[in-house]
């Protein structure tokens, strides 16, 4: 039998969550506020009080790049999984008795299937609404209601907002500052790039209303959907740089008709351009990408990306042409279908543009000009689509 070593939480606000009885909670953070490692520790307790006594768990995140960036290794990293105890073909981990299943939410209805004791849903506001009550029917296993428990950044407010506020979900908010283990260095400096609205969500874990959407023509009922590798004719990568700000990656799909599809996002802060130039050539090799366009300000990434033997090119900069670019393959066509998709897994890029705002002056006044925050997806779409030759444009790359 495995030995469960006692992990404690970091503050007042991860250990309330952590020892809450409640069915359903969820523990509302900020960036970088300990909301996965709060909710294998949560975990972790269930394991203890429940015994020797075979069970299993599902842990389930957005997409499978986010289970394999992020939650699983703050699982590994709590229960101390060693490579013998975990299962990379199936995603289960096996802690004495007990088995985690890890699961992405990307199609939900593949969470159909397995009954489970407990589940955890990490970064669940990026999660498809379903989701939920989904995994709320698989907790059933021994015919018991188990608990489901939801760790998060705020995502404007969605279905994650709605079930707070009726009622169902019993929350634990902390804001990034709390947590003791972020360098303040970094804590200042997400100070100074997140304000307004998005400082609220992004840092003090708040349910913001975004006014003023740039792509207000974006639905998930219209823009959100599969669609097979196989319906494109080339592929291009858009790149947006970034270490505070996440780095990210969107491989686009371009078919017969030069309908665009986001197929693949990577989405990480804190990560390192070396690692991230790698990332990029990987997609590249599986997808076949023609070209790369970055952003041209990015000089380093370019040459290092050229180092790597990456077709890369400056992309296109105009930030209105490129957003009126966006929304003219937005709208609907003479066939009743949008010129732009995005992949229900591209999570982070859904995100966004559901919360990419017109800037407004002083007194309130919109601008003609976008909120230079949370808006990384959407610059590096932009690149891509604006530079890719699926459109004539009155300017070379070379001007900028």
């Amino acid at each position: 039998m495995a030995t469960i070593v006692r992990v404690e939480p970091w503050g007042p606000v991860q250990a309330q969550f952590v020892y809450d009885t409640s069915r359903f909670s969820a523990f509302i953070g900020g960036i970088g506020a300990g909301k996965t490692r709060g909710g294998a520790i949560k975990a972790m307790k269930w394991l203890a009080e429940w015994g020797p006594k075979p069970s299993i768990g599902m842990v389930v995140a957005p997409t499978y790049r986010m289970l394999a960036d992020a939650i699983l290794r703050t699982y590994r990293e709590v229960f101390r999984i060693a490579d013998s105890q975990f299962s990379k073909s199936d995603f289960i981990a096996r802690v004495g008795r007990a088995e985690i299943l890890f699961r992405s939410a990307d199609d939900p209805e593949h969470l159909r299937g397995p009954n489970v004791h407990w589940a955890h849903i990490d970064e669940a506001a990026l999660c498809a609404p379903s989701t939920f009550d989904i995994v709320i029917g698989r907790v059933r296993a021994e015919g018991t209601a188990g608990p489901v428990w939801l760790t998060t950044t705020p995502k404007g407010r969605n279905w994650v907002y709605e079930r707070v506020q009726d009622g169902t979900l019993r929350v634990f908010r902390a804001r990034t500052e709390e947590n003791p283990y972020l360098a303040p260095e970094f804590k200042e400096s997400l100070r100074r790039i997140y304000t307004g609205p998005f400082a609220r969500q992004e840092l003090d874990a708040e349910f913001v209303a975004f006014e003023g959407l740039v792509y207000e023509e974006f639905s998930r009922d219209v823009h959100v959907g599969h669609r097979h590798v196989s319906e494109f004719r080339r592929f291009v990568i858009g790149c947006d740089e970034g270490y505070t700000n996440p780095a990210v990656a969107l491989v686009i799909g371009i078919d017969a008709d030069d309908r665009a599809h986001v197929i693949e996002e990577f989405y990480q802060r804190r990560v390192i351009q070396t690692t991230f130039v790698d990332a990029v050539r990987d997609m590249a090799r599986r997808y076949g990408v023609e070209a790369v366009y970055v952003d041209p300000s990015a000089a380093g990434l370019i040459a290092e990306m050229q180092a790597a033997q990456l077709n890369v090119y400056p992309a296109m900069h105009d930030v209105n042409d490129g957003i009126q670019l966006v929304k003219a393959q937005l709208a609907i066509a003479g066939d009743g279908r949008p010129r732009l998709t995005v992949e229900p897994s591209c999570a982070n890029t859904i995100a966004e543009f559901e919360s990419y705002v017109w800037a407004k002056d002083k007194n309130g006044v919109a601008l003609d000009k976008p909120e230079k925050q949370n808006d990384h997806a959407m610059d590096a779409l932009r690149y891509a689509l604006a530079t890719a030759g699926m459109h004539e444009l009155p300017y070379s790359i070379m001007e900028y």
